[in-house]
């Protein structure tokens, strides 16, 4: 069977045709999970802004600290709340939306705040309640208090 120009060019045709399809699809698939990850930022952000604004409120009406925590002292509240925004930060470098250069910074400041702070002994009383997941956990235990000294 011998194939002639016209069978030849609409071969090239279809092929044509189809990786084209098939580089839309690949290209289409990547700006999905682009639009994806930024959504995901976007709600993220958005509820840090909120605990970060909870947080303010808190700073200037301690009495307030209640409604969230009623038998620890204000300065456990507050540094429970320095240890989320931590473990957020741990939680966005692992989905990999903190640069390694950005993330080096913040565990820089976390060993800064568990050395030169009292932080290091809220975090010891609230260590073995599973506030934080494991994760976070081992990377304070671990990689944080283990190399401050």
């Amino acid at each position: 069977m011998i194939l002639g120009f016209s069978d030849i060019l609409s071969l090239a045709q279809t092929i044509g045709i189809v990786g084209s399809l098939v580089i839309a699809f690949y290209f289409s698939r990547r700006e999905i999970n682009h639009l994806s990850r930024e959504f995901r930022t976007g709600i993220i952000s958005e509820l840090n802004e909120k605990m970060h604004r909870i947080g303010e409120i808190i700073i200037e009406h301690p009495e307030l600290s209640k409604l969230v925590n009623q038998t620890d002292p204000p300065e456990q509240v507050f540094a429970i709340y320095i240890l989320s925004v931590y473990n957020q930060a741990f939680n966005m470098h692992k989905r990999k939306l903190l640069n390694d250069a950005l993330w080096a910074g913040w565990t820089q400041m976390m060993r800064s705040s568990f050395r030169d702070g009292t932080i290091v002994t809220y975090w010891k009383k609230i260590n073995a309640d599973s506030r934080f997941s494991a994760d976070f956990r081992h990377f304070i235990n671990n990689t944080v208090i283990a190399k401050l000294g």
